[in-house]
């Protein structure tokens, strides 16, 4: 029985160890303390077989006894692997390098070595010789008899007083405190457990030291390991509390609104700053829910809603955006993303709140300028397009009737270069100012819209062609007065194209290009009115299209060519010149009248390569001719506002003088009254025109802008009256006395007097008689091609 008690003791070490290795998550340290443990045991058995006496043969009590001497012989190299094992894992870097000429690898290797060789004497004769049963008292067991090499026994009790003064300093290093007063307390306790062991080399100890060894060397080193785990946990509770203390303030600090709830709705976190914007203490909220603390009916049931299935879901939740009502009463916009966190069976959801306010109202502020005109405050185009597909949508579920209206300012663009872009952007406030005025007060279904420069639109709900006519009107009548702009009056004028949905259009786009083209119709028929759309209108834009593409190729296909009307003096009956006039014979569209396509020329910018064509083509032609006729002949040239205005004009006249040879006497430019609109940078320009020799003649004159004060700075050679004036003369007393004022102002001011339009004998006697220099008209000639004017005029005259 008592070896069976022996065999149980021996288990304890082990046990001991198993628990070392699971407190301490199996560590180098804790497994070389269970090796040591292992060999205390080993030791225990040893002794355990000597009492087996009654169980087995005496030869199986020795073969064992000398098996397990394995443990007690390895206990003191493994004593120094311990020392081995803290300097390589546990002292700083300096303490390793000084203690690493004593204790390293090949020490370790050399103490387990001689132990070895120890254990394999153990099983020689000379080692052990025999056992022997002795009885003491009631006491009988077996007792190892030495052989001559016994002493080699003894000095295997040598590398336990080396190794344990050695590893007694290396502990005294360790930084840690719970694992150097550990190291320290089992270097102590495993002293005296062997002082004790050794007790058993003496038979009258009846072997009893052995256990008592044992259970010094498990006891202490049980209660050493749950002491330093015991510290070891304390440690991490500390830190752990440290670090929650420190996570709390740093979710006080936290501008963010951090909280928690547990799964009923609970609050069982949440910050000062998440307290403060709902204006209760955190005390107060904690174990609440939102319900508890909202009054609000409403927005408790969304928020039942809201938190209902929130804890299924897999990972964190994304909401980009939602509004929280401060206690203040003001409404906070935050970013939120609410994480639910599963432990075991109970659940929690956390929630992180960014304030976005201020990211907000930046926000509305942009989409507020993408959909705004910066300069009016009126909407611009892009929302104008999302409203009319938004009302288009609309009215086809109701069948309604909806009116666009596309509405430009006239001339504006001489407004902007007269008087600069600061008076142009006041007027166009002003003007935004008095329709938004008549759309509030008399139309506030309607909706005002700036397109950009001084083009508006306006949506009319449920207007039909009718009622859109009659807005039409009163915005007219809206004109009529003065904008007042930095205490200067100004008028201007509106076209205005009106397309109706569905009449004109089922989308869009097509309402939108309807309502241009009836405005572009007003502007083209005298401006300042309104149009409601007609397909003729398409018909019109379709041909003014078909112009300008087949415009684009007209010069290179040689389509153009120049007429000429003689120009013949009143008194002498001569022929003194000749008005250069140009005619289009396109291959698609036949014959074009320069009343049809000049006009799209200006506006495209063609009349400039068109204008240069003209001057060339007539200036050489005159060259020509004045080789062939007996005297030279004056040419008379049309040129445009927008040619004069071209910078490269001047030098491209004086550049074409050059390369014909031509006496630029014989050149007149024959120009518009439109130049008023640019009266101070035109007369410049004029005026180098004079020094290259050139005549300049205004041409229609009494129809345009010019007053008679600049018709006094500009450098004029003579006054061209338009044939409209001088056709009505017979039928029209006024007319008749506009002729005769004109001829009187132009002797006034020294320039000659040519009539345009002259067809009857009448006329011609008439102006002669009043004073007028030269004529040209049907009466003397309808224009002719090179070939007829030149058999008619020009040989006539050799």
């Amino acid at each position: 029985m008592f070896f069976i008690f022996l065999i149980l003791l021996s288990c304890i070490p082990i046990c001991v160890g198993i628990t070392i290795l699971v407190l301490f998550k199996k560590n180098k340290l804790s497994k070389i303390i269970f090796l040591f443990l292992l060999m205390v045991s080993f030791w225990q058995l040893d002794v355990a077989f000597l009492y087996a006496y009654n169980l087995f043969k005496e030869e199986t009590i020795e073969f064992f006894f000398k098996l397990f001497r394995f443990g007690s012989i390895m206990i003191p190299p493994t004593i120094f692997y311990i020392g081995y094992t803290i300097v390589q894992n546990t002292l700083p870097m300096d303490s390793k390098k000084k203690w690493r000429f004593i204790v390293n690898r090949t020490t370790v290797l050399l103490f387990y070595g001689f132990a070895f060789v120890v254990y394999l004497i153990g099983w020689s004769d000379k080692g052990i010789s025999r056992i022997e049963l002795i009885q003491m008292d009631s006491n009988l067991f077996y007792f190892p008899v030495y052989g001559e090499l016994s002493w080699t026994f003894c000095s295997n009790l040598l590398l336990f007083v080396v190794s344990m003064p050695i590893c007694l300093l290396i502990s005294l290093n360790v930084q840690n405190k719970s694992i150097r007063s550990f190291l320290i307390c089992f270097n102590i306790f495993t002293s005296i457990g062997c002082a004790i062991g050794i007790l058993n080399m003496f038979p009258s100890a009846r072997l009893y030291p052995s256990s008592i060894a044992l259970l010094v060397y498990a006891i202490s080193i049980l209660i050493l390991s749950s002491r330093m785990h015991l510290d070891i946990v304390n440690n991490m509770n500390k830190k752990l509390n440290e670090q929650k203390k420190f996570l709390f303030q740093v979710i006080d600090l936290n501008p963010n609104y951090i909280y928690a709830h547990d799964e009923n709705g609970r609050y069982t976190l949440m910050n000062k700053s998440y307290a403060q914007l709902m204006g209760i203490s955190i005390q107060d909220m904690i174990g609440k829910t939102d319900c508890d603390i909202q009054t609000n009916q409403f927005v408790k049931e969304q928020i039942v809603n809201q938190e209902k299935d929130i804890f299924k879901l897999p990972e964190k939740n994304f909401i980009r955006e939602e509004s929280i009502t401060a206690a203040s009463g003001e409404e906070i916009w935050v970013q939120t993303v609410k994480v639910p966190i599963h432990i075991n069976d109970s659940s929690a959801l956390l929630a992180v709140s960014t304030d976005i306010t201020e990211r907000k109202q930046y926000e509305d502020e942009i989409k507020f300028q993408a959909n705004h005109d910066a300069l009016t405050g009126l909407p611009n185009r892009r929302m104008f397009n999302e409203d009319l597909t938004i009302l288009l949508e609309k009215a086809k579920e109701e069948a309604s009737q909806n009116a666009i209206m596309f509405l430009d300012l006239d001339r504006f663009k001489y407004i902007n270069d007269t008087l600069g872009h600061d008076v142009g952007d006041l007027l166009l406030t002003e003007v935004s100012r008095r329709i938004g005025m008549l759309l509030k007060q008399r139309h506030n279904c309607a909706d005002i819209y700036r397109l950009g420069g001084d083009e508006f639109t306006i949506l009319l709900p449920h207007y039909n062609a009718e009622d859109s006519e009659a807005f039409a009107k009163e915005l007219l009548e809206q004109f009529k007065n003065g904008f007042l702009v930095d205490d200067s009056e100004y008028f201007i004028t509106p076209s205005i194209g009106i397309s109706i949905f569905p009449r004109d259009g089922d989308d869009a786009n097509t309402l939108i290009k309807h309502a241009d083209t009836a405005m572009y119709y007003v502007k083209e028929r005298g401006k300042n009115n309104y149009q409601l759309f007609t397909s003729e209108m398409q018909q019109h834009f379709y041909r003014k299209m078909m112009i300008e593409k087949q415009l684009r190729t007209a010069i290179d296909d040689e389509e153009f060519e120049l007429y000429y009307q003689p120009i013949v003096d009143v008194k002498t009956n001569e022929i003194i010149g000749m008005e250069s006039l140009i005619r289009w014979n396109n291959k698609i569209l036949g014959q074009v009248t320069p009343d049809e396509f000049i006009p799209i020329a200006e506006e495209t910018g063609m009349i400039i390569q068109i204008g240069q064509w003209v001057l060339d083509t007539a200036i050489e032609q005159n060259v020509r001719w004045q080789k062939e006729a007996c005297r030279p002949l004056k040419i008379s040239i049309n040129v445009s506002v927008r040619q004069l205005l071209e910078p490269k004009f001047l030098e491209y006249v004086r550049s074409t003088i050059e390369n014909t040879s031509i006496d630029a006497t014989y050149i007149v430019l024959e120009i518009t009254e439109s130049i008023a609109m640019y009266a101070e940078s035109m007369i410049e320009k004029l005026n180098a025109l004079k020094e290259l020799g050139i005549s300049l003649s205004m041409d229609d004159f009494g129809t345009g802008y010019s007053s008679l004060s600049y018709l006094n700075k500009y450098p004029l050679d003579s006054l061209k009256i338009d044939k409209s004036f001088v056709i009505g003369m017979n039928r029209d007393d006024e007319n008749k006395a506009l002729v005769k004022t004109i001829i009187a102002i132009a002797k006034q001011l020294d320039l000659k007097v040519i009539a345009e339009g002259v067809e009857g004998d009448e006329e011609y006697h008439f102006l002669a008689e009043i004073g007028c220099d030269y004529v040209q008209g049907y009466f003397i000639s309808r224009p002719l091609p090179v070939t007829e004017f030149k058999e008619k005029w020009i040989a006539v005259g050799n």
